[in-house]
């Protein structure tokens, strides 16, 4: 097979890589701009969609030295204070500036990483050069820390008529046959992975040619099911059969799964008892889904599952004509905004708590009075931001 093309091809600079022009333009800006006091970017989406391609190109094009640190590999505190935190305020020895890349940071999250987000927080806050982070999920909320330290850039799945472009080209520089119907079925069956779809096309085209017939004798291979095909089951089918078990291929949590569910329902449903017999089959399974978490039953995942996949699909009469176009649902971001516009008002009140050994929630009731305090009385002002630990920016917000 000879060198994997995602190897080969891989851009060298930022004008290469395919799609997310604002992105790009995001980090650059970022680049261009930086300085000891800006926050690292945050490149987060899908797998293939570009993040480390990203960072990687645009270290070759500056020529920046490139510290490459992958946060699955380095789970704990010790870990990442070994490998990173001398090197974030150390010179190149190449005379040269760096680039910090903490890649796959979602690796910190399972239970063995403890220390790991806070001395990474630590790192980067200190380091003497542009930080850029890749990942998957930065509203998580073992990130919540993390994410206020980071500007976020969105990397979306690409539209398959950009990877269909992409793999033409590939394909034309390796000489390679292709129909046109099969290029695009590669493409589109990638769900906007870029790298999956080369894989996938030099996995196809060992003859030498790339055809429709090829891909039917090796589409049986086992692969995740794109949430897209399996909301098409869900809720353009009336039968139960055809719905049951759509999203047992999906790599998603059930949280997530309900969560697309609940967003593309009314959009797909028109007619008001279709709904309310749609979200009344939802509500059932988050019931079962409660009931697990509480009592640890988890054959009751046998019914969540039941009611949405089945019980979403049934509470329709008849199915709704039309082409179906699904999205994720945005409700986790319009909650991290809506906690953001109270964000310094909590740290404030959770700093109160620490102190005064009492509940964060008390300590809210609290904030008020020292806002009127921090307003009238700077002596008594300087007094309690001394006591509480209070940065520059809250002292600010609470005197505004």
């Amino acid at each position: 097979m000879g060198e994997p093309w995602i190897k080969k091809y891989t851009p060298v600079s930022p004008a290469e890589i395919a799609g997310h022009p604002s992105a790009i333009a995001l980090v650059e800006s970022f680049l261009q701009n930086w300085s000891r006091k800006s926050k690292p970017v945050w490149l987060w989406g899908d797998p293939g969609t570009g993040k480390t391609t990203t960072a990687l190109a645009f270290a070759a094009e500056r020529g920046l030295e490139l510290l490459e640190v992958n946060a699955s590999d380095s789970r704990n505190k010790d870990a990442i204070h070994g490998l990173i935190g001398g090197a974030v305020k150390q010179g190149s020895l190449f005379g040269t500036s760096k680039l910090i890349l903490i890649d796959e940071v979602d690796g910190l999250s399972g239970t063995k990483d403890r220390g790991g987000i806070p001395e990474l927080l630590r790192v980067i806050k200190g380091s003497i050069y542009p930080v850029i982070i890749t990942g998957y999920d930065p509203y998580h909320k073992k990130f919540s820390a993390l994410r206020k330290a980071c500007e976020l850039v969105e990397f979306k799945p690409l539209p398959y008529r950009d990877v269909t472009a992409r793999l033409k080209e590939i394909l034309r520089r390796e000489k390679i046959a292709f129909e046109e119907e099969a290029v695009t079925k590669v493409a589109m069956g990638a769900g906007g992975d870029l790298r999956a779809a080369i894989n996938d096309a030099q996995s196809f085209s060992g003859d030498g040619s790339l055809k429709v017939k090829g891909l039917g004798l090796l589409g049986g291979r086992d692969k995740s099911e794109r949430m897209q095909q399996a909301l098409l089951r869900v809720l353009k089918s009336t039968r139960a059969e055809v719905a049951r078990g759509a999203f047992d291929r999906v790599d998603e949590d059930v949280d997530k799964v309900m969560l697309w569910v609940d967003h593309n329902l009314p959009l797909e449903y028109a007619k008001p008892l279709d709904l309310y017999r749609g979200f009344d089959a939802l509500a059932e399974a988050d019931r079962f889904l409660g009931r697990i978490r509480r009592w640890q039953h988890y054959r009751f995942y046998v019914y969540a599952y039941d009611l949405l996949t089945a019980g979403v699909a049934v509470a329709k009469d008849e199915k709704y004509p039309g082409v179906a176009s699904y999205e994720r649902s945005d409700r986790l971001l319009k909650i991290w905004l809506a906690n953001q516009k109270n964000r310094k008002k909590q740290a404030i009140a959770e700093k109160i708590a620490e102190k005064s050994h009492c509940s964060a929630r008390d300590a809210l009731r609290d904030v008020p009075f020292l806002q009127h305090t921090f307003s009238n009385n700077a002596g008594a002002a300087e007094e309690l931001a001394g006591c509480y630990d209070f940065d520059t920016e809250e002292v600010a917000w609470l005197a505004r």
